[in-house]
């Protein structure tokens, strides 16, 4: 008997659970989308750093901060090295993070599908990116997207077509984007900070 009147509860708290997380989703949606706009419309005050990390300038990084009336409400972050990109974005509200968007895209020589007369050869890009959405320092929902692409193709949108993929919002990656957030936030106040060696590679 306490079996039957266990399981009407438990499937209450599973409910009431799933509705909290849409309720959060569509609250950082819209926080998102008006930090974005602020974005776009050149209102947010920005301070950035470049830095050629090597004297032949294959490495390169960058960081930039975004402020709204003082208060920082974006940090994006990149990186390049050779064949590689990446890009980490990172959206706040009220001093917590919302919202983590990272591209990594590396590219190989497409030796196969470049003709032999051809003056140049054709590339293959490889890109991954990934979505985490924060509530109260918590990742509650994580999605990634994977796809490739090739320079001998037609020009397409490939990141608007490519499903994203729910994944575990796993403790290392979450301790991991969390711990790379905290690093960036120590070097807005520094003065000639070393951007090169940061923040991991995810």
């Amino acid at each position: 008997m306490k079996l039957v009147f266990a399981l009407p509860s438990l499937f209450i708290f599973f409910c009431s659970y799933s509705q909290s997380n849409e309720d959060a989703l569509k609250d950082i949606r819209q926080k998102y989308n008006t930090i974005t706009e602020l974005h776009e419309q050149d209102s947010l005050e920005e301070i950035s750093l470049i830095s050629n990390c090597n004297d032949n300038e294959q490495i390169n990084a960058s960081i930039s901060f975004y402020y709204h009336s003082k208060e920082l409400v974006y940090i994006a972050y990149s990186f390049s090295e050779g064949h590689s990109n990446y890009n980490t974005h990172y959206y706040v509200w009220n001093n917590h993070l919302i919202f983590h968007f990272s591209e990594y895209a590396s590219w190989t020589w497409d030796y196969e599908c470049t003709p032999a007369d051809q003056g140049f050869t054709n590339e293959i890009w490889t890109y991954e990116e990934k979505r985490i959405y924060f509530d109260d320092r918590t990742a509650i929902k994580c999605l990634v997207k994977r796809y490739e692409d090739k320079s001998i193709d037609h020009p397409n949108n490939l990141s608007d077509t490519t499903k994203n993929e729910e994944i575990d919002c796993s403790q290392d990656l979450t301790k991991e984007i969390i711990g790379s957030y905290h690093k960036l936030l120590s070097l807005k106040d520094e003065n000639n900070p070393d951007i090169c060696n940061i923040i991991g590679k995810h």
